[in-house]
């Protein structure tokens, strides 16, 4: 298998692939600096946090335009990914299942150790997501859709609906949690931070059954992803523009309709109080923001259809080829703006820099991938996982004669 077995060269990649990749993680970039501004700080301090009209712009913008779209399109992407290796795979007479499996549970250890410096990674979720892609590897092209559907639609309602009508909503264990994870964030050390998000973790997605919930979500935006890849359409995007297209207007027609839901409910504060209504709300969110994410896509891909050498599609392509390295690097920043043991910014960053922050970072990242790539093959967190699931060393460097 270590002969014939090898990751995809940088020429056989995708270019549409990995410019969605760069451009989903900026904006997973600004989500999670939200995240980090807003997640466990007591109410009275996030609304000193919060508190003027820049504030309150930016937090709706985020909101509605934001927040959850963009991990929604990394999805999608990581979906459309792990096709391509199970797909390769199975082409070369390969065993799908061990392999897979292996690439899988390397990925699942990555996002343990990830979790201790950010509770809310998304890599365990995606390599538990994606061992169950695996029985999904011969289903045909219409039945990818069918449970993709299923999945995000009737299977993470579900939980969500259980989740609602079976817990209390607030007990007093994660009160505590939440005013022990603040202290540790503040004034504690690697391990005790590691600990508190652990804890987190445990409590919030585990115990509360969000771990299951989301676990369904991923799969479906995965079978989806899936999809796509079986249907060839992104080889060659000129020649499938015209579907393209009718994807933006149909995506664009019922994001707007998400937007406006939203907007009365978050910012106009029009009421949902049943159980019922809550679940159903939930479901029409779901529907939303993936209305959302297939339109920030298209979009990129129209413009991107008539404007391939933009150095903005060049910078989007060069950060996502190496996008769990950049991912991971964005937890490094976070943790060393936010925590305790770096510049200590927790509960003391308004919502309104979050964009500037979040671009001024992405910016950097942009030159460090720009760098990289030229001179290397893979990102690093990518190199040492190829290595991992392909069991050999893989070159790093690129020759001389392929620097470009």
């Amino acid at each position: 298998m270590s002969h014939s077995a090898s990751p995809l060269l940088q020429k056989e990649r995708t270019d549409i692939i990995d410019i969605l990749r760069g451009f989903a993680l900026l904006g997973v970039l600004i989500a999670n600096l939200e995240g980090f501004i807003t997640f466990a700080l007591p109410d009275a301090q996030v609304a000193l946090m919060t508190n003027t009209t820049a504030d309150k712009i930016i937090g709706n913008f985020l909101l509605l335009f934001i927040d959850n779209k963009f991990i929604t399109i990394f999805s999608l992407l990581f979906g459309y990914g792990f096709g391509v290796v199970i797909e390769r795979v199975a082409a070369k007479g390969i065993d799908v299942n061990s392999f897979f499996i292996r690439r899988m549970l390397w990925l699942l250890l990555i996002g343990l150790i990830h979790m201790g410096i950010w509770w809310g990674e998304i890599l365990n979720v995606y390599a538990s997501s994606g061992l169950l892609l695996l029985l999904f590897r011969k289903t045909s092209k219409k039945n990818l859709l069918i449970w993709g559907a299923f999945f995000l639609f009737i299977a993470t309602p579900l939980v969500q609906a259980l989740k609602i009508c079976l817990l209390p909503a607030n007990p007093p264990e994660l009160d505590r949690m939440l005013n022990t994870y603040v202290e540790n964030t503040r004034k504690g050390n690697i391990v005790e931070i590691a600990k508190s998000n652990y804890h987190a973790v445990w409590l919030i997605f585990f115990e509360r059954w969000s771990q299951f919930r989301d676990m369904f979500e991923v799969l479906g935006k995965f079978l989806f992803g899936y999809y796509v890849l079986r249907t060839g359409y992104l080889e060659n995007l000129a020649a499938n523009i015209a579907l393209v297209k009718k994807v933006w207007k149909a995506s664009f027609f019922f994001a707007m309709i998400y937007v406006a839901w939203e907007a009365a409910v978050n910012i106009f504060e029009v009421k949902v109080e049943s159980k019922e209504g809550k679940v159903i709300e939930f479901l029409l969110t779901r529907g939303g923001i993936l209305s959302l994410s297939l339109f920030y896509c298209s979009s990129i891909m129209v413009i991107y259809n008539r404007y391939k050498k933009a150095k903005l599609f060049s910078a989007f392509r060069q950060v996502g080829m190496m996008s769990l390295t950049n991912y991971l690097i964005q937890t490094m920043f976070y943790a060393f703006f936010f925590y305790g043991f770096g510049f200590g910014m927790m509960g003391k960053v308004h919502l309104q820099y979050v964009i500037p922050i979040g671009l001024s970072f992405y910016v950097l990242q942009i030159f460090f991938s720009r760098y990289w790539m030229k001179h290397y093959l893979y990102g690093p967190a990518e190199w040492v996982w190829r290595q991992l699931t392909y069991k050999k060393r893989l070159p790093l460097k690129k020759p001389k004669n392929q620097f470009s």
